[in-house]
């Protein structure tokens, strides 16, 4: 039996997952926690085979936490669990410890596949997410820029090309606006771009967005 952690901020989404999850062989929901804090105390109280890890959570994001979780359990096998397609996050989450990434508009059976490749100790890459690690590793003049972001950067750069308005990021992630402005000020800096719209077009350029 392959005792699991699951890890979201929406309780419908998990819900859902236990669920699907349910009906299948040989998986166990033994925990399930909100954000990163409760995902942390939930993994110091019991056994857990395989945590699912949600990028995008309210507060301390999936890809935040993961070097946190990796240095407590660091044979644990994580599953990036994400909204957003392989080229924004994959080459990230990878780089961060993660053994599988999974989108969530996937089929069912991508999940439980991935689920049973990494208990095994094996890591599960699908072949969008296997192109933007080769083009991570093979084309490093067109990703160093980026790649100079730390996760929180990356997160608020993305949001930001979105549209996302300063306040609205602030509150997803629980900071003052004047630390997004902050944030934006510096990721601009190391972008090496002076607005938003260049930042876009730069992202456009990197296939971070569409």
């Amino acid at each position: 039996m392959i005792r699991l952690l699951l890890v979201d901020d929406h309780t419908i989404f998990r819900e859902g997952l236990k669920r699907l999850l349910a009906e299948q062989n040989g998986f166990d929901v033994v925990a399930e926690a909100s954000d990163a804090s409760g995902a942390l105390g939930r993994l110091r109280e019991q056994q857990i085979d395989v945590a699912l890890l949600d990028v995008n959570m309210s507060g301390r994001s999936g890809l935040d936490m993961l070097p946190s979780l990796r240095a407590e359990w660091p044979a644990m096998p994580v599953i990036v669990l994400s909204m957003y397609p392989a080229e924004q996050y994959a080459l990230r989450a990878f780089q961060a410890g993660a053994s599988g990434y999974v989108t969530k508009d996937m089929d069912a059976m991508a999940l439980v596949d991935s689920i049973r490749s990494v208990a095994k100790g094996g890591r599960y890459v699908t072949p969008a997410v296997a192109n933007c690690l080769l083009d991570g590793v093979g084309r490093p003049s067109q990703t160093a820029l980026h790649q100079q972001l730390s996760s929180r950067e990356y997160e608020i750069m993305l949001l930001i090309v979105h549209g996302t308005r300063l306040t609205e990021i602030g509150r997803q992630m629980f900071l003052s606006v004047k630390t997004v402005s902050t944030y934006r000020a510096r990721i601009l800096r190391k972008i090496g771009v002076s607005s938003n719209t260049e930042l876009a077009r730069y992202a456009v350029e990197h296939r971070l967005i569409d």
